[in-house]
């Protein structure tokens, strides 16, 4: 009974971190215009509808964080400016997003809003993990599903490998006919 009750715990390590992993790496769309949405740390793709540029602002959630944003279509690679004094200070990019597809790049920083500011639609699929932290996200997946998966093949007593050698649980050969 105790093993049992072993094998379900670590079954529901491996379902609890997989939906963990999952709705941490999952990406959002957005469509519409003049809104406003997180980016996080991540990047996004955004795709400019219209046959104008519109502007867009890229802002901390916090007054006191500082970001940079990378864009290779735009050729922009920008540090936040404090814009504001006081309590309304706070720290912002702005730039203009040409017509077409381009993606943008929080390179440092967390908890960035983009926002835009025009009538013309926008379409907007983000990933709010950066690359590393998405790697950190997988390889600790992969690590407590291998351990969770190797202790219940312990507490199995790893019958399991037997019976992919063709012999039988007990260490016997398995009956063979004979001709």
């Amino acid at each position: 009974m105790k093993s049992k009750i072993q094998i379900g715990i670590a079954i529901l390590v491996i379902v609890g971190v997989s939906y963990w992993a999952y709705t941490s790496l999952q990406t959002y769309a957005y469509t519409g215009s003049g809104i406003m949405f997180p980016v996080g740390g991540g990047h996004v793709v955004i795709r400019n509808t219209g046959d104008d540029a519109i502007p867009i602002e890229m802002r901390a959630e916090s007054r006191t964080t500082i970001f940079r944003v990378a864009s290779a279509e735009l050729g922009l690679a920008e540090s936040a400016r404090r814009v504001g004094s006081g309590r309304d200070a706070y720290y912002a990019v702005k730039f203009d997003l040409p017509p077409g597809q381009a993606r943008i790049d929080v390179t440092r920083g967390n908890g960035i809003q983009l926002i835009t500011r025009s009538d013309t639609p926008v379409e907007a699929t983000i990933t709010p993990l950066a690359a590393n932290t998405i790697r950190w996200i997988l390889g600790l997946t992969a690590v407590a599903i291998v351990g969770s998966l190797y202790y219940i093949s312990k507490a199995l007593d790893h019958s399991w490998l037997s019976a992919l050698r063709g012999k039988s649980v007990k260490g016997g050969l398995p009956a063979t006919a004979s001709r």
